[in-house]
């Protein structure tokens, strides 16, 4: 909606949209003084936060009125204060393969996204192979030391499609890097509810006979844009279904399906990003992503909030300040102040890192058996941003 219109027609869609948002109580005052008749327009209606998302999906559960069958993610906080978000069982994937296809009926697709904490990447994936009519192979993440033997399967099994994390792709990449190229790889599908920004030029080094798909997409909003093989590096595409508008830089996203429970209505999804053109030849204005806003970071493409983590180190009682610094999007420091008293050592760290981590529901499972990802450093004070700190190290 570059042109400041309301995009598509939504004369039908927005009133059945608030009829649906006023019957759930945390979100009745918000949307109950919008007129009921008349004209309206997407930019007349207020901007959804995360706070009132979950909010109002706690009561949408509490009160086992959903639209439809639906499956339960979490786009954050803990396990005592969850942001909980609900999705359609099929997780839109009928919807999303009208507008990306890069699986068919004689297609064998390996889904190594990993069954973890409340993300639903590794279930979109299987249904969207099924709505694809193609076979699925959902094994989950590649075993430590077995790497080489599963890609031999993979191989005699006849598989050439492969959907996996970022932190896989690059395993996969350093392997073929290695001398152990994957000629049988046809597709390559890339990010999900997430966003993998691993390099094409990589991937074109390490695979150069795989395309490349990708989408882009919150546990909160499901796949919001996609990515084909023609795109212009690093844009993407509204699907039909996802009404995009980018205001002051913030993407805002409405999901135009009545299945959808909590409706969602000018969600604020936290990214910062502007339209673009895409030479590829899909009608309308495309998306460039530039990443969370503060207090957000991403992880192995996994949104985080580094308040939620310094709030986590804060109540183990044992640190008087924390600072979340990041590397490259793959690495994390949480550097804290311990409290009086409490020793500086390495059981120290360990402890308070397993209490912050036992606790998050956003942060991907690997992360607790990998300190080289996730660290807590002692330091003597802090300086700089109290929240967030892009770093090297």
């Amino acid at each position: 909606m570059p042109d400041g219109t309301d995009g598509p027609d939504l004369a039908g869609e927005l009133p059945d949209l608030l009829r649906r948002a006023v019957r759930i109580p945390a979100l009745r005052a918000k949307y109950a003084p919008l007129p009921a008749t008349g004209p309206l327009r997407l930019t007349d209606l207020p901007v959804l936060t995360r706070q009132e998302l979950a909010r109002a999906t706690e009561e949408v559960l509490a009160s086992g009125t959903q639209a439809a069958a639906s499956l339960v993610w979490a786009d954050g906080g803990t396990v005592r204060a969850p942001a909980l978000s609900l999705l359609p069982d099929d997780m839109f994937a009928e919807r999303v393969r009208g507008a990306w296809s890069p699986l068919g009926p004689t297609d064998v697709l390996v889904n190594l996204h990993s069954c973890e904490r409340l993300r639903p990447d590794h279930h979109f994936f299987n249904r969207f192979a099924a709505a694809s009519g193609a076979a699925c192979l959902p094994l989950g993440p590649l075993p430590d030391g077995a790497q080489d033997g599963w890609l031999d399967f993979f191989a005699r099994t006849g598989v050439t499609a492969l959907s996996a994390p970022p932190e896989t792709v690059a395993r996969l990449a350093g392997a073929a890097g290695a001398g152990r190229p994957l000629p049988w790889l046809r597709t390559l599908l890339l990010g999900g509810t997430l966003h993998d920004t691993t390099s094409d030029a990589l991937l074109a080094d390490r695979f150069p006979y795989t395309r490349v798909w990708r989408l882009y997409g919150s546990p909160a909003t499901g796949v919001v844009a996609q990515h084909g093989p023609h795109c212009l590096a690093g844009l993407y595409h509204p699907l039909p279904h996802q009404l995009v508008e980018v205001v002051d830089g913030q993407v805002l996203v409405t999901t135009l399906d009545a299945r959808r429970d909590p409706p969602l209505i000018r969600y604020a999804t936290g990214e910062l990003g502007e339209y673009a053109h895409c030479v590829c030849g899909t009608g309308g204005p495309a998306l460039r992503l530039f990443g969370p806003a503060d207090p957000y970071f991403r992880l192995h493409g996994r949104g985080v909030s580094a308040r939620e983590l310094v709030d986590s180190a804060l109540a183990t009682g044992e640190v008087t300040a924390a600072q979340v610094a990041v590397s490259g999007g793959r690495r994390v420091q949480l550097r804290v102040v311990l409290a009086a008293g409490v020793p500086d050592d390495h059981y120290t760290h360990d402890w308070i890192r397993y209490q912050v981590l036992e606790s998050r529901l956003s942060l991907p499972s690997f992360v607790l058996d990998q300190p080289e990802v996730f660290d807590v450093v002692a330091v003597d004070r802090l300086d700089g941003a109290p929240l967030l700190a892009a770093d090297e190290f």
